[in-house]
């Protein structure tokens, strides 16, 4: 993945998203502190309905790709692939389902 800019339109809405999903304001999430998406928590549920949106945003728009992986006409299976490293990298923290069988 490349670098990602700060300022960018299109990672300015991935992010914007990705707060509202968790109720976090986006206004106040400081993204140039160091670990700063451990800030916040959603549950599996809530991280594949990112996924899913963050995908079809990226495959819709090849604006978008170009600004976050400097190409166009990503196929729908890279732009999962591509998401599915972004999470990795910056997803929220999810959180453990608490299991009544122990």
């Amino acid at each position: 993945m490349n670098k990602l800019k700060t300022t960018s339109f299109h990672l300015e809405n991935i992010f914007a998203v990705m707060c509202r999903l968790v109720g976090a304001d986006y206004n106040i999430v400081d993204r140039t502190k160091k670990d700063w998406y451990l800030q916040c928590q959603w549950d599996e549920e809530t991280e594949k309905q990112f996924s899913n949106w963050m995908t079809d945003y990226l495959y819709k728009l090849p604006q978008a790709q170009s600004e976050l992986y400097d190409r166009r006409y990503m196929k729908k299976y890279e732009c999962k692939l591509a998401v599915q490293l972004f999470l990795l990298s910056y997803g929220w923290k999810t959180k453990l389902e608490k299991n009544n069988n122990m």
